[in-house]
């Protein structure tokens, strides 16, 4: 019998995990990976063209809001209108990303109350649509918030993270002919990017930012580590060539890399302000897509400078402007 759709994942010593995806199209089983890696690398995902998409789902859902606003019914071919760009959303993502497409779908179909036939319904099947859909970019700033923290010392024992610190799950036992074996079943993106996220913070990982690369890691000693082992360019890595950068840097002012994480977080400040559904947007805000738009131009500026393709100057003023 076929497992239930979701991601299926189990503990390994180590801080790694092991996980198998049951989607509506396949069944796939995925490398063991480090915890650390997995956090990381949704840090950094980009997600374009789904805010793009998203977006659009969003000026739909604002639209049919309107009616509800005004005490009017909803306008229910634009309901189906938003209906059909969300199953387009779905497909296309379980071809080109299969877990997130299988947990899109999984969730949608978990949180999404079915038709009671009620002129209400359009008005809730809306908001609870757009605030699964923007869920796992929301997601993604807590955890580049709490790598943040831990890389400044920040204590994460706050009310800014009151509703942190657990997470919904299921776990089921299975037998693989040699013993029992724990897994943890999860049918949203944001639950086990959250689940991750609680085991991370649980190993008290010693998180560094690279001050070569931008980008957050985990030092392979206690001592103070300035820069990561990723390779840069030319087969060195940040810690190769982040002291001739950083003295080149130093030599003419200006940090590109420091550039780029201050306007990030500024920029962020801008584009959160999209998660309020009947807020009208100002000059100041962005939309999902603008935002990473931006972002995609600034990482490859940034990542283009640290190669050496690409002028300080260019690379500042492509990542300071919206």
């Amino acid at each position: 019998m076929s497992a239930e759709q979701g991601v299926y994942v189990e503990l390994l010593p180590e801080g790694k995990i092991k996980k198998d995806l049951a989607g509506i199209l396949d069944e796939v089983s995925f490398a063991e990976a480090k915890i650390s890696d997995e956090i990381f690398l949704f840090s950094e995902l980009i997600f374009e063209p789904y805010a793009a998409v998203v977006d659009l789902i969003r000026s739909q859902a604002r639209a049919i809001l309107m009616y509800d606003d005004h005490g009017g019914l909803a306008n229910m071919t634009l309901f189906q209108f938003m209906l059909d760009t969300v199953e387009d959303l779905v497909s296309t993502l379980e071809q080109e990303n299969p877990l997130h497409g299988t947990l899109l779908r999984a969730q949608l179909e978990d949180e999404v109350p079915p038709d009671d036939g009620t002129a209400m319904y359009p008005f809730r099947a809306s908001k609870k649509i757009l605030t699964i859909l923007v869920g796992v970019m929301q997601f993604q700033f807590v955890v580049n918030e709490v790598l943040h923290d831990i890389q400044t010392g920040e204590s994460l024992i706050s009310d800014k993270y009151d509703t942190l610190w657990e997470v919904p799950m299921r776990s089921i036992l299975r037998w693989d002919g040699d013993g029992l074996t724990t897994q943890y079943h999860f049918r949203s993106a944001v639950d086990y990017y959250h689940f991750l996220l609680l085991q991370f913070v649980s190993g008290h990982p010693a998180v560094a930012w690279c001050h070569c690369c931008g980008r957050y890691f985990i030092p392979k000693t206690k001592k103070k580590t300035l820069y990561c082992d990723r390779i840069l360019k030319d087969g060195k890595t940040c810690k190769e060539w982040g002291p001739v950068l950083k003295h080149r840097q130093k030599a003419a002012q200006i940090s590109v890399v420091e550039e780029f994480d201050r306007t990030k977080r500024r920029m962020y400040k801008r584009y959160e302000r999209a998660e309020f559904l009947n807020k009208e947007p100002s000059e100041k805000d962005l939309s999902y897509e603008e935002y990473y738009q931006w972002l995609d131009r600034a990482v490859r500026a940034r990542d283009d400078y640290l190669a050496g393709k690409l002028p300080a100057e260019e690379a500042l003023k492509t990542i300071q402007t919206p």
